[in-house]
């Protein structure tokens, strides 16, 4: 069989079904939620604010959001299949969020990783700024890592910027 290419990628809402396979895609990264972890970072995930990327029919990413307010979310959750890297999933998954939360009302985005590669990829590919530092409540994700970078993003200027040619 050829190897998929981003053609065979579908991002869509996620539905119930999918819970499985996408927690099982955030435990290999140390990012799946923990519903009995006193204090955890995360304790769910919100089938109804989230997405998840197919490749061939398969559950391959994962991506979610929070709403904090009426104008304000924090993602949550992005994460691909290590196996499927390299196929845009990831971006797809970003816009498709950032799209859905911009139709709920958010203009004003935050973000919370502990991964420096990560942390690049949103500034350079949708313009957030880094704006300071979390504690960390338990060793979820990098557990060598105290701290999140905390970004925040203009999604007004994003989806203009999206807009113009």
């Amino acid at each position: 069989m050829m190897e998929p290419t981003s053609d065979d990628v579908r991002v869509r809402p996620m539905r119930d079904s999918d819970t499985p396979a996408a927690m099982e895609i955030l435990d290999k990264w140390n990012m799946a939620p923990t519903p009995d972890e006193p204090d955890a970072e995360r304790s769910g995930i919100l089938v109804e604010n989230s997405f998840v990327a197919e490749v061939r029919g398969q559950v391959r990413g994962v991506a979610s959001f929070i709403m904090l307010g009426p104008d304000e979310a924090e993602t949550a959750s992005l994460a691909v299949h290590p196996e499927s890297r390299g196929l845009g999933l990831g971006y797809r998954l970003q816009v498709s969020r950032l799209e859905a939360m911009w139709e709920r009302g958010v203009r004003r985005v935050r973000t919370e990783t502990d991964r420096p590669d990560t942390v690049k990829w949103y500034v350079a590919k949708f313009g957030y700024r880094q704006v300071g530092t979390n504690p960390k409540k338990h060793a979820f994700s990098l557990p060598d890592v105290q701290e999140w970078v905390v970004l925040e993003l203009d999604l007004a200027r994003w989806i203009r910027e999206q807009d113009s040619p």
